[in-house]
């Protein structure tokens, strides 16, 4: 069967109506799933990579009333942990907020679990150089002595704020590094 169409507005018209339907319905769609889903904490992934993740990609996820908080995510689409981001939702897990605080230690543990496993890897391979603190990811800066993820995620923050470091002293400025830590850090970190 040959279907005649003669051009003109109508034709148009059906075609924009149905392509400008298709688009709010799409658009819809993608916004309620924006919408239902909890963001966790996050270092480098973007939003959307972070609500692609599966459930299992986070250490607790919490439910009440058809809302969904997924907490600290630290597997990536493929499952595999990321070791930065692993350290940031550590350092990090005092900042969360809680439906249920039960669920904090419940996290608490999950994470340190992995991260006994990725410290002992790092501790493993050791320092070998200075490790240039305005250059350095957070698996490096937790090598260092009396650094854990807490004081790494402090140290990138307070670089983000305030800028580089102009000598290893600045160091001292991001709260929580004394003269003791100083003193235990000075000779394994360098500016440049």
């Amino acid at each position: 069967m040959i279907y005649l169409i003669k051009p003109g507005i109508g034709y148009n018209f059906n075609i924009k109506s149905r392509v400008s339907t298709y688009c709010i319905f799409f658009i819809s769609i993608f916004a309620l799933f924006l919408w239902q889903q909890g963001l966790g904490l996050c270092q480098e992934w973007s939003d959307i990579t972070i609500r692609f993740l599966s459930d299992s990609s986070f250490a607790v996820v919490e439910v009440e009333t058809g809302k969904k908080i997924r907490h600290c995510p630290h597997h990536d689409l493929n499952g595999k942990i990321d070791e930065e981001q692993l350290i940031y939702v550590f350092g990090t897990l005092e900042g969360e907020t809680w439906l249920y605080p039960e669920n904090k230690e419940i996290a608490k543990k999950h994470l340190e679990s992995h991260y006994d496993k990725v410290i002992a890897k790092i501790m493993k391979k050791g320092l070998h150089d200075p490790v240039n603190i305005n250059k350095a990811k957070l698996t490096e800066i937790v090598a260092l002595p009396q650094i854990g993820p807490v004081m790494a995620v402090k140290i990138i923050k307070y670089k983000e704020t305030y800028g580089l470091f102009e000598k290893i002293e600045d160091i001292r400025k991001v709260q929580g590094i004394g003269q003791g830590k100083f003193n235990a850090i000075k000779h394994y970190i360098s500016v440049n």
